[in-house]
């Protein structure tokens, strides 16, 4: 799953907020194999990895047709997946109640997407994206953490330059 992992991530820190149903659909495929490999324990991987590809399509599918209930859930899906994996950082203190903290997360996702959707989405998609990078490259510790910010900073800065419109456009549309 490493490169996978590198390459949607990277797409995700990129292009996130221009590709709003592949953000939809990779966090849909991440979350559905998150699920099958780590909630359900479904073997073998190629199975999990389906159960992944369809939930990711789904996703891509409601992304392009119903745009507004795809919003909250990927708000939702977004915030949950961040904090699954700050959860961890936390230590062993918050292992039974990590659910009601990846939930919080998840109700932050959807608020943020609702009340200010373009910087929600780029700053969602930048975060998960850094994550997902780091992951597949196996980093730990001080080295994951250094590396998950300077990705998310260069994600955010360069969907914010993506969304940024020539002067001369902005002066011709007006």
């Amino acid at each position: 799953m490493s490169i996978v992992n590198i390459v949607g991530g990277a797409l995700l820190l990129a292009l996130g907020r221009k590709i709003f149903w592949f953000f939809v659909a990779a966090l849909g495929f991440f979350a559905g194999f998150e699920l099958a490999t780590r909630t359900f324990n479904v073997s073998p991987l190629w199975v999990a990895i389906l159960i992944g590809i369809a939930v990711g399509l789904v996703g891509a599918l409601l992304a392009v047709f119903a745009e507004k209930l795809v919003i909250g859930a990927a708000g939702f899906l977004a915030g949950a997946f961040i904090a699954s994996r700050l959860v961890p950082q936390l230590g062993t203190q918050v292992q039974n109640w990590s659910w009601v903290l990846i939930v919080i997360g998840g109700v932050i996702g959807i608020i943020l997407m609702y009340a200010i959707f373009e910087w929600a989405l780029m700053i969602l998609s930048s975060a998960a994206g850094a994550m997902l990078v780091v992951e597949g490259l196996n980093l730990a510790g001080t080295a994951a953490i250094i590396a998950g910010i300077v990705l998310f900073v260069i994600g955010i800065a360069i969907q914010a330059g993506l969304n940024r419109q020539p002067r001369n456009e902005e002066k011709a549309t007006s």
